[in-house]
């Protein structure tokens, strides 16, 4: 009888620690990752928030606030400076490899496991992959492909149907057709081989949605990014809108739990293009999505874990060029995006008769605040003129070209001067090997304090739940 009892009460005691074991892990995952939003761009984004608000009222970044709050490495096996692949591979595997390798080992050998898949192979976790890019980018693509460059898209697109990820939101695929084999199958036939149904728009979805295997994208043809936040108009579909779809399909249909990854991939290009405005603008749109996370976990206080990270910085974005003084407010007065603002140079170039001086000084004065709002001395309009001439009448000014742009340099330097009098620099055109916030709440916050690299994301988390490494 006693032995019996003993064996009894060491039953009990078992049980009772696998429960507590298993009440430690999140039941609800979400990792933000602003792709190229350093401390520069938090902080920015902060000081802009401060003076003129955001598009729904508030006056701060929302995520800032989260008890948990440091910083990450984000170097990886074969540079200093990572590049989106490396990162994402890091990010999602914790486990570092070269620049340009996606999901697989430094030696271009090895697959790796990201912690994405095994949640849903061996926890039976719903996976969601959304991003402001396409869906097969670096970033994204980290999570669910094994691919030894970034840039073999088709490959990457057909390791995500083949990842059997319950929802993926973004701007498209890239390359829908094989470039190395011409006979290969489209890939929107192959998802719907794997059982995804395909949506163009917000409402298309909302009409008809079904609970599994999703595919969301724009209803124009986008291969991409979405449009930038600031020249975003009403209709178009957002970041927030496929977040905010993801949480309500997996708030349905996810009954052993969930992990979402959000990237908000354009702020690494406005930073590439130095157009701080555009950058600021993305920020705060990330931050929204983060907020419709946080209206989920004060639902589920107890099985909820939000962390907030990038996977590298872009530009090396400085606050204060000449003095103490920072204008943040300034870049308000923008109202369309660099990109934008090219497209529409190019525009007036093939008209017969290129617009004036004048003309293009009211034009800056309306897109950019110049002038109006924003005090231009005699030598900087000097400078614009000269400018203007180049690449209006002359024509013999090249276009800037960046990692994802070809700009006008005229629009370049308008925005240029905009940043320079918001007291704003950059150092790069690329990324940096600075390090990078990381902000938590949530279950299981607590572990993620003190200095970290990029790899410890995830590796805490299969630690957690015993996955391997």
């Amino acid at each position: 009888m006693k032995k019996f009892l003993k064996y009894y009460l060491f039953g009990i005691l078992l049980l009772c620690s696998t429960f507590v074991i298993g009440a430690q892990t999140p039941k609800y995952i979400f990792l933000f990752i602003g792709d190229g939003m350093g401390f520069g761009q938090v902080e920015l984004s902060q000081r802009f928030a401060e003076k003129v608000g955001t598009n729904t009222g508030d006056h701060s970044l929302f995520f800032t606030t989260f008890p948990v709050a440091t910083n990450v490495c984000t170097y990886s096996a074969s540079h200093p400076i990572t590049c989106s692949s490396a990162a994402a591979t890091a990010l999602a595997s914790g486990t570092k490899t070269n620049n340009e390798v996606l999901g697989m080992d430094s030696t271009k050998t090895i697959p790796l496991k990201s912690l994405a898949s095994q949640l849903k192979e061996k926890k039976g976790y719903k996976v969601g992959i959304i991003t402001s890019a396409s869906i097969d980018h670096a970033t994204p693509g980290g999570f669910y492909a094994a691919q030894p460059h970034r840039s073999r898209y088709y490959e990457i697109g057909i390791d995500a149907a083949n990842s059997g990820f319950d929802f993926f939101g973004g701007a498209g695929l890239l390359e829908p057709r094989s470039k190395r084999d011409p006979s290969a199958p489209c890939l929107y036939d192959v998802f719907k081989e794997k059982g995804y149904t395909m949506y163009r728009g917000m409402d298309a979805y909302r009409k008809n949605p079904v609970q599994d295997k999703i595919l969301l994208f724009p209803s124009d043809t986008i291969l991409s990014g979405l449009k930038f936040a600031i020249d975003r108009k009403e209709g178009d579909m957002s970041l927030a809108d496929l977040t905010q779809s993801c949480i309500d399909n997996f708030e349905k249909t996810a009954k052993k739990g969930f992990f979402m990854m959000v990237e908000g991939g354009e702020i690494d290009w406005a930073s590439h293009a130095h157009d701080a405005a555009t950058a600021v603008k993305e920020t705060l749109d990330f931050d929204q999505c983060v907020r419709l996370a946080y209206e989920f976990y004060k639902k589920h206080p107890n099985e909820t874990l939000i962390m907030v990270t990038a996977d590298h910085e872009t530009g090396g974005l400085a606050l204060g060029t000449v003095d103490v003084n920072l204008y943040a407010e300034l870049l308000q007065y923008q109202k369309c995006s660099q990109e934008t603002i090219t497209a529409e140079m190019q525009e007036m170039k093939s008209r017969k008769k290129v617009p004036t001086w004048e003309e293009m000084k009211a034009y800056l004065k309306d897109k950019l605040g110049l002038w109006e709002h924003v005090p231009v001395t005699a030598r900087e309009e000097l400078e614009l003129i000269v400018s203007y001439e180049n690449s209006f009448l002359k024509k013999n000014a090249q276009n800037v070209v960046t990692l994802y742009a070809k700009d006008d340099p005229f629009a370049v330097d308008a925005v240029a001067l905009l940043n320079k009098k918001a007291c704003v620099g950059w150092t790069t055109k690329s990324h940096t090997g600075s390090p990078v916030p990381l902000y938590v709440v949530g279950k299981q916050a607590d572990l993620y304090s003190g200095r970290r690299d990029n790899t410890d994301i995830p590796n805490i988390l299969k630690r957690e739940f015993k996955l391997s490494k």
